[in-house]
């Protein structure tokens, strides 16, 4: 088995080092595709372990194997060298979520029984099988570069996401069916992509500022969770308190949507914009720590303050920066060329008092401001 694994670890370097021949770009997305696959693999391993009932020194191998195996695949094929960054979204989404919806089909469909002691093995397969499924679309639908832009797709992944979990919590708060839970974690989900494709129509946000979006879902849902915990502290979680928590999730979105209209921030700045929200709720985590509550009141509460003002610090610094920009067009040259030039007051004082400089015809005083125009 070693020997095994070493071949296996061997052929993936190669692979990753042959893979620098394309471009940059297409080099990072064509490494993240092989490393996401290889993750992926790993999870379909280790259901095949639950299938099959392998037990053993085989249970732990046979997940590395698929997941060497699917790392490699994309490389074998070829196929991945044109993947673009909507398809690499897509099949991410589809994979991860296609767990969620085939595991939702088979509590729909069996209810009480999708992972009972004769039926969970079905459960699993077919959750793999959705999951490769919906992964294998996504990347059909992301291909086409013209079809969707990167923010349509990041506020498909984004909604894709939110809407079962609202769903989910709608129904743990009001039912205990199972074909309910599966039910709605469906309905919603399909709802969820129609809901994302009227919002995009309203306002084409960029994928930046869908990442700074889910930065306030995910502060809002936090601060939902942590006010349920704390709402349960002494007494028992009441089955309503799972709205809690979604209602956090909706508002965060709706705020993101609010606040960042227009905005247009860069991929990049939608990601700083989530680093320094984090950094922020790392230090309110701090003070938290530092004032030793008996109640969890601080512990989710001043994590989300600083965390949200660090949050609109990068967020105004970011517009600023795009208002300053704005100022002169890109598409056009400034004509003036201005220079401040504060040093000539201290020369124009010695000139005229003659203490340092001795006077001379062509001692004139100096200009603190010049500025020319180019026509």
């Amino acid at each position: 088995m070693s020997k095994l694994l070493r071949l296996i670890l061997v052929t993936i370097l190669i692979s990753c080092f042959f893979s620098g021949q394309v471009s940059a770009q297409d080099e990072i997305l064509f490494r993240k595709h092989i490393v996401n696959s290889g993750w992926h693999g790993l999870f379909y391993g280790l259901a095949l372990d639950i299938i099959a009932d392998v037990d053993g020194a085989a249970a732990v191998g046979i997940p590395v194997i698929t997941a060497g195996a699917s790392a490699l695949l994309p490389f074998m094929t070829g196929y991945s060298r044109d993947i673009t960054t909507n398809s690499l979204m897509l099949t991410n989404h589809g994979k991860t979520l296609g767990w969620a919806h085939g595991f939702s089909l088979m509590g729909l469909v069996l209810g009480e029984d999708a992972f009972d002691e004769g039926t969970h093995k079905l459960t699993i397969a077919v959750g793999a099988l959705s999951s490769i499924g919906l992964g294998r679309l996504g990347y059909s639908l992301g291909k086409n570069k013209t079809f969707w832009d990167e923010g349509q797709v990041a506020l498909y992944r984004h909604y894709g996401w939110i809407m079962p979990f609202t769903g989910f919590s709608l129904a743990a708060a009001f039912a205990e069916d199972p074909r309910l839970f599966g039910g709605s974690v469906l309905l919603f989900g399909a709802g969820g992509y129609l809901l994302a494709d009227q919002v995009y129509k309203s306002n084409p946000y960029t994928r930046g500022d869908i990442r700074a979006t889910q930065t306030l879902t995910a502060l809002h849902g936090l601060l939902g969770y942590g006010i349920a915990v704390d709402k349960g502290f002494e007494n028992e979680l009441a089955r309503a308190d799972w709205l809690i928590p979604a209602a956090g999730v909706l508002a965060g979105t709706a705020i993101g949507h609010l606040w960042l209209k227009n905005a247009a921030l860069t991929s990049q700045q939608g990601t700083y914009c989530g680093y320094i929200a984090g950094g922020g709720a790392i230090l309110g985590l701090g003070v938290a720590l530092l004032i030793d509550s008996d109640r969890p009141t601080p512990w989710y509460a001043i994590p989300y303050a600083t965390g949200m003002g660090a949050f609109a610090f990068a967020v105004e610094k970011y517009r600023k920066e795009k208002y300053a920009s704005n100022i002169i067009p890109d598409n056009k040259n400034n004509k003036w060329d201005i220079a401040f030039m504060p040093q000539n007051y201290f020369f124009n004082q010695q000139l005229v008092n003659r203490r340092r400089i001795p006077h001379q015809s062509s001692s004139v005083i100096q200009p603190m401001l010049a500025a020319t125009l180019k026509f």
